[in-house]
């Protein structure tokens, strides 16, 4: 796909994500039940409600405790990307070492320089590292995340967004394709469900 082509498509795709997010009774569960994209588990499809995109922790800003990998990755066994599970230990050390580094330059970032709330900014640490295990690159992952921060996004909208770059990376959608579809929408001021649901859609549409 040529960058123009890449461009208009999603401008398309970011208009449609608008328009379905903004659709009277698409966020009630009680009228409309909402897409749910494919390939979920069960646990996965429980965390939709009403078509509304989940967070990593549906809205308890609780991290991950000291350990190494979120809780719900560690049960799946997912705690470092397909490419890294299976390179070597010096470099599955390498890239762990590279994860705390970016987790620790975000946090200096989010707390000294932009001053985020507490829980904004454990949402932001959250997402960068649940999108990197889940494969998106750690400077991909790093420039959504404060893209998402500088726009003023809540902490579960950002978590939200993240997630939905995770799922996308899980299903092969090319790093470049994710961010250039998440950094548009952050600078139209496209919604943060919108554009979550947007980049689920994007994801879908890959796998055919």
């Amino acid at each position: 796909m040529t960058t123009a082509m890449r461009g208009r498509w999603l401008a398309a795709a970011l208009a449609c994500a608008a328009l379905s997010a903004a659709a009277p009774g698409a966020a009630d569960p009680k009228k409309e039940p909402g897409w749910v994209p494919p390939g979920l588990s069960q646990d996965e499809k429980a965390e939709w409600k009403g078509g509304r995109p989940p967070g990593w922790s549906q809205g308890v800003k609780r991290g991950w405790k000291g350990k190494d990998c979120p809780p719900g990755l560690a049960k799946k066994g997912r705690c470092h990307p397909r490419e890294v599970s299976q390179a070597s230990p010096q470099q599955q050390k390498t890239w762990e070492e590279q994860l705390r580094e970016g987790i620790e330059r975000l946090r200096r970032w989010g707390r000294d320089k932009m001053k985020l709330p507490a829980p904004t900014l454990t949402a932001l640490l959250i997402g960068f590292e649940g999108a990197a295990r889940h494969g998106v690159p750690l400077d991909v992952a790093e420039r959504v995340a404060m893209g998402a921060a500088e726009r003023g996004l809540s902490a579960l909208a950002i978590e939200q967004l993240t997630r939905a770059l995770a799922y996308g990376a899980d299903r092969g959608v090319k790093p470049a394709d994710l961010e250039a579809f998440a950094q548009q929408g952050l600078s139209r001021g496209v919604a943060a469900e919108a554009l979550a649901l947007g980049l689920y859609r994007l994801a879908a549409e890959t796998r055919r």
